[in-house]
């Protein structure tokens, strides 16, 4: 029989059994910290931090397993421990009967707030401050190249965490200051923002495009001209409709907006004719500054002192960073189309 064992090469094998010391190493070193600072362990802070990072303080169980790379039996016996020592509280999700929310406690936010610089300053110990800027770049895209083969299906958040509104949430969780998710972010270095116009078509249709294309190309230009896409784009008014564009020196960086459509032409995520829904891209070159909270923040705005009763749109499954992303913003889960979920914010 022919040996076809697919043996390592010796560079392979030294660049292997490195990864293999630090998967042993670094996990233990975490929990040293945590549990001799803050009596939690690594996946207790992690799942107290996710929880801190929405407005509401509150995750469905499955959102809060794919925001902790965790399965569902393992996120459920950590939840019970963390519920005993007042940290959470669940709940049935007032959305879905059928499913569990996941909520911190004023004693969570407070540990999360005490944890979080040791355990930040710990990480850069041990990871960051030992990488040169190239180097922490050339780990993203290690990483990014092993979740690949590790979670193809995209079930857990780690591809798409953070994204770009995330850098701000979370320096001001870890600051103590504001909660994520409260509107009128500041505005980030060298953009600004206006609303967008009837002249915004071109904007409008490569925003969609790109929406539509969260995770392949699937989609061409050409597609936007079919009847269930072409809604989101012709047509927009900005005496009914509302808009925000981010613009930067190199120009528009990113684009939120709403569409009021009716019940006979409904978008995706179609809830009711006087509940507009939402769209919102952020170019490649935009992210990690913060336009995406600045965007969806403003738009929100502008709906509660509009007095519209609220805005609605869809996610994919699959798309787990974008729904944490809403959660956060107050969204929650009112139905289902088709492999989408249909989610609704109420002012």
């Amino acid at each position: 029989m022919t040996d076809e064992t697919p043996w390592l090469t010796r560079d392979q094998l030294r660049a292997w059994m490195k990864l293999v010391a630090v998967m042993e190493l670094l996990p233990a070193a975490l929990d040293q910290q945590l549990q001799r600072d803050a009596d939690l362990t690594h996946f207790d802070y992690m799942v107290v931090a996710m929880l801190s990072e929405t407005e509401s303080r509150t995750l469905r169980m499955s959102a809060l397993a794919a925001a902790t790379n965790a399965s569902l039996p393992r996120l459920s016996h950590v939840v019970s421990r963390l519920e005993k020592r007042g940290l959470v509280s669940r709940c049935p999700s007032t959305d879905d009967r059928r499913a569990t929310d996941v909520r911190l406690t004023d004693d969570g936010f407070a540990a999360i707030v005490a944890a979080a610089p040791d355990h930040v300053r710990t990480a850069r110990r041990f990871v960051i401050d030992a990488l040169s800027d190239e180097q922490v770049r050339e780990l993203d895209g290690i990483t990014r190249a092993l979740l690949g083969r590790l979670d193809p299906e995209g079930r857990f958040a780690a591809l798409t965490y953070p994204r770009d509104e995330d850098e701000v949430l979370c320096e001001e969780r870890l600051t103590g200051g504001a909660r994520a998710g409260a509107s009128a972010p500041t505005a980030p270095a060298g953009v600004l923002f206006r609303d967008a116009t009837a002249d915004d078509g071109a904007l409008l249709r490569h925003a969609t495009l790109a929406a539509m294309n969260w995770q392949t190309a699937s989609f061409v230009d050409a597609d936007l001209d079919r009847p269930e896409f072409a809604h989101y784009v012709v047509g927009f008014d900005p005496a009914r409709d509302h808009g925000v564009a981010a613009v930067d020196g190199d120009g528009p960086v990113g684009v939120a907006w709403v569409r009021f459509l009716p019940a006979d032409d409904p978008g995706y995520g179609f809830v009711a004719e006087d509940v507009p829904e939402l769209t919102m891209a952020v170019d490649e070159r935009g992210r990690g500054r913060g336009i995406g909270t600045a965007l969806l923040a403003r738009l929100l705005d502008a709906g509660r002192a509009a007095g519209w009763p609220g805005v609605s749109l869809s996610v994919e499954d699959g798309n787990t960073g974008a729904r944490i992303t809403y959660e956060r913003a107050g969204f929650r889960t009112v139905g289902r189309n088709g492999d989408s979920d249909t989610m609704l914010v109420r002012f």
